[in-house]
């Protein structure tokens, strides 16, 4: 997996929170979670550290620990 690939990754989870709704959000939020992990380990493989941090960050927001 590439660095474009990992950062679409991203974008999904991102829009998953973006367009939850009441009835849906904690879905959305585990399903955003599970993107981001995804995300991290995939960005750890390829020793891309800048975009490891941002998933770290995004975690973070979440109340996850990376």
């Amino acid at each position: 997996m590439d660095a474009a690939e990992i950062f679409e990754r991203i974008l999904k989870a991102d829009e998953k929170l973006k367009y939850a709704t009441d009835a849906n959000g904690d879905v959305r939020r585990q399903q955003a979670i599970e993107l981001l992990r995804a995300a991290l380990a995939d960005a750890e493989s390829i020793k891309n550290e800048p975009l490891a941090d941002q998933v770290k960050v995004r975690l973070m927001d979440l109340g996850e620990s990376p």
